[in-house]
């Protein structure tokens, strides 16, 4: 598995080839044996609620998605498909930028499991979720389209 292994710049390639990531500014920060950070800069376009300043709850559920997503995928060298997602938020994100750190639970031949935690730029928990993917799946090819 190690030969697979992606570091930051290479898995920051397979970020960005999902034009939904690149709108979010989603950035790789960190990528270790099984764990990976990812980083979004917050604008006006994330907010839910203009009255609250709040960021909308799907850019933070695709943070804990893709945050532990790319936990597996940086191990696997590829990304996986999601199977199951479950996201437990904790407060209301307001302006600033959010941080999602995701490590790998359980990476079988299978299956794979990892958790994530979405924090403001102050380190408060704004969300945390779990994540399950089909790591037995084949990546689909470049002309097939991205994930």
């Amino acid at each position: 598995m190690s030969s697979t292994r992606l570091n930051t710049a290479q898995l920051q390639g397979v970020v960005d080839r999902s034009p939904f990531n690149r709108w979010l500014g989603m950035k790789v920060v960190a990528v270790d044996e099984r764990s990976v950070t990812l980083r979004i800069t917050w604008r006006k376009e994330l907010i839910s609620s203009p009255e609250r300043q709040s960021t909308h709850g799907g850019v933070i559920a695709a943070l804990v998605d893709c945050s532990a997503d790319y936990a597996i995928a940086a191990a696997l060298g590829h990304a996986v498909p999601t199977i199951d997602l479950h996201i437990d938020y904790h407060r209301a994100a307001t302006p600033g930028d959010l941080v999602a750190e995701a490590a790998i639970t359980h990476l079988g031949s299978t299956m794979g499991a990892a958790s994530a935690r979405v924090t403001d730029a102050e380190g408060r928990l704004i969300a945390s979720g779990r994540g399950l993917y089909m790591v037995a799946a084949k990546p689909a090819k470049a002309s097939e389209g991205a994930d």
